[in-house]
C-alpha cells in the first residue's frame, strides 16, 4: 500500500510540475499545442477521408465473396476494359460450378439498345426524370446486403413491371414507407407494381440506385446473344474458392461463345475475364461503363503520406522547441540532480509534459477538424461526419495517438535534459544556442524538405489543371447552352430546336444525344468490307447527328464536307475523325464504303473528315469517332451570343412547357459539362493545395519558435555587437543564416525527388505539362521568403532591443 500511494504521489508531483512548468513559458506551449493541434486535426481529416475510401462496398456480409466479372480486351491494337459483360453468362454459368453459390445480374439503363435509355416517374402532374434506375433480378438481395424494410426479398422482381425502391424515394413519391402494392406511371407508358422497399443504399457502394426495375420488363433480358454485354454479372462464390482456376474456366467459356473464336489467339488479340473483387471496384477499377466515376488508389497513398508528413512536421516541432530550450532548464535540471533526482525521475518528468501537451493538442484538434468537416466535405464531395460507427474505432485510435506522438515526440528531449551534468550546468559551461545541435538541423531540413516537396506538388497540379482548363480540345464548348432529355417530345423535339433557332441571339443549333462534353457513349463496329470480319473490327464511338452538328460545336472539317439536306445519300453518310481514318488505314478515305453490323449488315460511305476533338477525359488519347446523318431526339445544343444568358434561358424554358407541360426542362453549359469531368482532379488538386498550406504553416510555427529561442540564447552576443556598431542589418543576417543555409539544403533535397515523383502522377494523363526548370526555381525561392519572413520577425525584434538590458547583468 505504501508503495501505491507513493507512486500516486509522484505521478500527481509530476503532473502538477508540468502544470506548473507549462504555464511558466505560455509562448513555447502555445506555439507546441497550435502546431500539434493543426497537424493531429489535419491527419484526423484525411484519415477519415481515407477510412471513407477503403470503406466502400464493406457494408455487404459476404463482401469477401462477391466478384463481378469483368472483360479485359485487346482487339486490332485498342486496349480496353469493360465492367459489363454478356447477358448469357448467368445460364452459362449456374448450375455448371459448384463453386459459385448465386449469380446477380444487373444492366443500367445506359446500356438498353431496344428500350428508352431515359425514365420519368409520375409524381402528381409532373413527370420527373430519375437516372439512379436500374434493371435487376430478385437473386440481387441474395448476393449484396440490402435490407428490405417493406416487402419479402424472395421473387421480389421476378414478375415483369415491378419495382423494387429505397426508403427515401418512397418517402419522395407517397410520403411514407410502406408502399407495396401500390404503383408508379413510367414514361407514360406503363405502371410499374412495387414490391419492396429497401433502406436507402449506404454512400459507400459502387452503385447508388433508387429503383430496382424487374430485368425481365425489357426485352434485351430476352436477347440471349453473347454479342451484348451491357449487362453487370456479379457472381457470389462458396468460401475457399480458388478464384484464378475459375477465372480461366469462365475466359474459355467467354472465348468460345465471342463471334470468332480464332481471333483472340492472332494479331496479339485476346479476350481475359477476370474476376473483380466488389471491395476493388471502387479504387483499383479501370474499366469502362462503370455504374459510376470511382476513387484512385493512387490518391489515397498519397494523401496517406502526406498526413504521416504532416504528423511528423508537428512532432518535429515539439522536439526541436524542446532541446533548444535546453539551456532555460538547464539550471533546473542541475539543481534537481544536486537534490538527489534520479535521471528515470526526471525523464518520467519531461515525457509528462510531452504527452499533456500532446493531450491538449488532441483535444483542440478534435475541435478543428469538427469545425472544418463541413468546408472539407465540400472541398472532397465527401459526406463524412463523426458518427457512433466512426466512434468505435476512432476513440480508441486517439488514446494510442496521444500516447505513441506523447511519447515519441517527448523521448529525445526527456534523454537529452535528463542527461545534464550538474557541475558543467551549475558552472556554466552548457554549450547553447542554435548552432552546433546536428539533430536539430536535420530536423529543420526535414521539415522544410516535406514542404518544398508540397509545394512542388501544389504548383504541378495547379498547371495541370490549368492546361486542362485552357486546352484547345478541338471543339468551342464556351457559350453553348444543352437543353436536355427532349427525346420526351419525340418528334416535336424538331419543332423545339426550330423555334429556339428563330431566338434572338442564337447562333446556331442541332440535335444530339451525344455531345463532346457528355456522360452518353455509343460504342459499334465498322468493318472495311462486308465479310464481317472481327479480326478487321473498328471499333469507334458512332454518333448520330444533324446537319448542324459541326458548325454548332465548333469542329473543323479537314477534308471532304457536311451533311446536306440536299443529298439524299447522305442518310447512309459518315464523318470521320483523324483517329478513325487512322484505324482505317486508307490514305485517302473520302467516297470510300465501311460496313456496320446491325440487324443486318448496313453500308456507310465517307463524306468528310474533321480534325481530332477531345470528347473523352484528358487521360485517354483521342479515340476514332465518326458522326452519322440519322434523327436522334436526345438533346438540343444551342450556340448563343445572348448578353442576357437568363432571359434566354426562360424564354427557352417557356417555349418548353408550351411543348411538355408534365415534364421537367433540365439544362446545362457545356463549359460546366467539361468541368465536371474533371471535378475529382480538381477536389484533389484544393485537397492538395489545403494540406500544403497546413504542412508549412505547422512548419513555419516551428521555425517561429527556434528563431525565438536562438534570438534569447544569443541576446548577450547581440548587445554587445550592437556597442560595438553593429548594424541591424547586420544582426538580422546574423541570425537568419544558419537557418537559410537549412533551408537551401532542403531545397536540394526535396526537388529532385518531387520532380521524379509528380512526372510520375503526371503519366496518368494523355495530355500533360511538363515539369518546367521555373517551377522548382518558384518553390525554392517561395520556401526561403516565406522561411526569411518567418525568421525576420524575431531577429528584427532581437537587433532593435536596448543593450543595456542585455548587459546590465554581467
Amino acid at each position: 500500500m505504501t508503495r501505491k500511494n507513493d507512486d500516486k504521489i509522484m505521478i500527481r508531483n509530476y503532473i502538477k510540475t508540468a502544470f506548473r512548468s507549462l504555464r511558466k513559458n505560455v509562448g513555447f506551449t502555445a506555439i507546441n499545442i497550435l502546431g500539434l493541434s493543426v497537424g493531429l486535426a489535419t491527419c484526423l481529416l484525411i484519415v477519415l477521408f481515407v477510412a471513407d475510401e477503403l470503406s466502400y462496398d464493406k457494408y455487404n456480409t459476404k463482401a469477401d465473396r462477391i466478384f463481378r466479372i469483368t472483360e479485359n480486351v485487346r482487339l486490332n491494337g485498342r486496349e480496353g476494359s469493360y465492367a459489363g459483360s454478356p447477358e448469357p453468362f448467368k445460364n452459362a454459368l449456374q448450375g455448371n460450378f459448384p463453386e459459385i453459390e448465386k449469380i446477380a445480374r444487373m444492366i443500367p439503363t445506359s446500356s438498353l439498345f431496344l428500350s428508352p435509355q431515359k425514365y420519368y416517374f409520375r409524381n402528381g402532374n409532373e413527370n420527373i426524370q430519375e437516372r439512379n434506375v436500374v434493371f435487376a433480378e430478385s437473386d440481387l438481395f441474395d448476393v449484396f446486403t440490402l435490407p428490405m424494410i417493406d416487402g419479402t426479398p424472395a421473387n421480389s422482381l421476378t414478375e415483369p413491371h415491378s419495382a423494387v425502391i429505397t426508403e427515401s424515394t418512397a418517402k419522395k413519391y407517397f410520403n411514407r414507407v410502406n408502399v407495396v402494392g401500390q404503383t408508379l406511371t413510367v414514361n407514360d407508358t406503363g405502371t410499374y407494381k412495387i414490391t419492396g422497399v429497401v433502406k436507402d443504399i449506404p454512400s459507400q457502394s459502387h452503385f447508388k440506385y433508387d429503383f430496382f426495375l424487374s430485368f425481365s420488363s425489357i426485352p434485351e433480358s430476352r436477347q440471349h446473344g453473347w454479342g451484348f454485354s451491357g449487362v453487370h454479372n456479379y457472381l457470389l462464390l462458396k468460401p475457399g474458392t480458388n478464384v484464378k482456376n475459375l477465372e480461366a474456366q469462365i475466359t474459355q467459356i467467354d472465348i468460345k461463345n465471342s463471334f470468332n473464336p480464332k481471333a483472340w489467339t492472332t494479331g496479339g488479340n485476346y479476350l481475359h475475364t477476370e474476376l473483380k473483387p466488389v471491395t476493388d471496384i471502387h479504387l483499383r477499377s479501370v474499366s469502362e461503363y462503370e455504374f459510376e466515376k470511382g476513387g484512385s488508389m493512387q490518391y489515397v497513398y498519397i494523401f496517406s503520406i502526406i498526413a504521416v508528413f504532416i504528423l511528423a512536421i508537428a512532432c518535429v516541432n515539439f522536439m526541436n522547441l524542446s532541446t533548444a530550450r535546453s539551456a532555460n532548464r538547464a539550471k533546473e535540471v542541475g539543481v534537481r540532480k544536486v537534490l538527489g533526482s534520479a535521471r528515470k525521475n526526471l525523464i518520467a518528468q519531461f515525457l509528462t509534459e510531452s504527452l499533456l501537451v500532446t493531450l491538449f493538442s488532441t483535444i483542440v484538434a478534435i475541435v478543428i477538424a469538427w469545425a472544418l468537416m463541413p468546408l472539407f466535405n465540400q472541398m472532397s464531395g465527401k459526406g463524412i461526419a463523426f458518427n457512433p460507427q466512426s466512434a468505435v474505432w476512432l476513440l480508441p485510435s486517439l488514446v494510442v495517438v496521444v500516447l505513441v506522438v506523447g511519447f515519441l515526440a517527448g523521448l529525445y528531449p526527456a534523454f537529452v535534459l535528463s542527461a545534464f551534468r550538474p557541475i558543467e550546468v551549475l558552472k556554466g559551461k552548457l554549450a547553447t544556442g542554435f548552432k552546433g545541435s546536428f539533430l536539430r538541423g536535420f530536423l529543420v531540413v526535414f521539415q522544410f524538405s516535406i514542404s518544398i516537396f508540397l509545394i512542388i506538388g501544389t504548383l504541378v497540379i495547379y498547371n495541370q489543371l490549368n492546361f486542362i482548363h485552357n486546352k484547345n480540345l478541338g471543339f468551342d464548348r464556351s457559350q453553348v447552352l444543352v437543353v436536355k432529355n427532349t427525346n420526351v417530345l419525340g418528334k416535336q423535339a424538331k419543332i423545339l430546336k426550330q423555334e429556339i433557332g428563330r431566338m434572338p441571339g442564337v447562333i446556331n443549333a442541332t440535335m444530339s444525344l451525344y455531345t463532346p462534353t457528355g456522360q452518353d457513349r455509343n460504342m459499334t463496329g465498322l468493318f472495311p468490307d462486308k465479310t464481317i470480319d472481327i479480326k478487321k473490327d473498328m471499333l469507334t464511338e458512332f454518333w448520330p447527328v444533324d446537319e448542324n452538328y459541326i458548325n454548332t460545336m465548333g469542329i473543323k472539317m479537314l477534308s471532304g464536307r457536311n451533311f446536306s439536306t440536299a443529298m439524299a445519300t447522305d442518310t447512309a453518310a459518315i464523318i470521320g475523325n483523324e483517329a478513325f481514318v487512322k484505324v482505317y488505314g486508307e490514305k485517302a478515305p473520302l467516297n470510300k464504303t465501311v460496313y456496320r453490323d446491325t440487324w443486318g449488315v448496313q453500308p456507310y460511305h465517307i463524306v468528310g473528315v474533321m480534325k481530332d476533338f477531345n470528347f473523352s477525359s484528358l487521360k485517354d488519347k483521342i479515340g476514332p469517332v465518326v458522326l452519322a446523318y440519322a434523327d436522334d431526339y436526345g438533346a438540343i445544343s444551342v450556340r448563343i451570343k445572348a448578353s442576357n444568358i437568363s432571359a434566354f434561358i426562360e424564354q427557352v424554358q417557356n417555349k418548353w412547357k408550351e411543348l411538355a407541360p408534365n415534364h421537367q426542362f433540365t439544362y446545362s453549359f457545356m463549359d460546366e459539362d467539361f468541368d465536371a469531368t474533371y471535378r475529382s482532379e480538381h477536389r484533389i488538386g484544393q485537397l492538395f493545395i489545403s494540406f500544403s498550406t497546413l504542412a508549412i504553416l505547422i512548419a513555419c510555427l516551428g521555425l517561429f519558435g527556434l528563431a525565438a529561442y536562438a534570438a534569447e540564447q544569443r541576446n548577450k552576443e547581440i548587445g554587445i555587437r550592437k556597442v560595438l556598431g553593429a548594424s541591424v542589418t547586420t544582426i538580422v543576417g546574423m541570425l537568419s543564416k544558419d537557418f537559410i543555409k537549412l533551408v537551401f539544403i532542403s531545397i536540394l533535397i526535396s526537388s529532385p525527388l518531387a520532380w521524379f515523383m509528380m512526372s510520375k502522377w503526371l503519366q496518368g494523363f494523355a495530355y500533360r505539362i511538363n515539369i518546367q526548370w521555373w517551377v522548382l526555381a518558384v518553390a525554392g525561392v517561395l520556401a526561403v521568403l516565406i522561411a526569411f519572413v518567418t525568421i525576420s520577425f524575431q531577429s528584427i525584434r532581437a537587433a532593435l532591443a536596448n543593450p543595456v538590458k542585455s548587459l546590465k547583468n554581467e
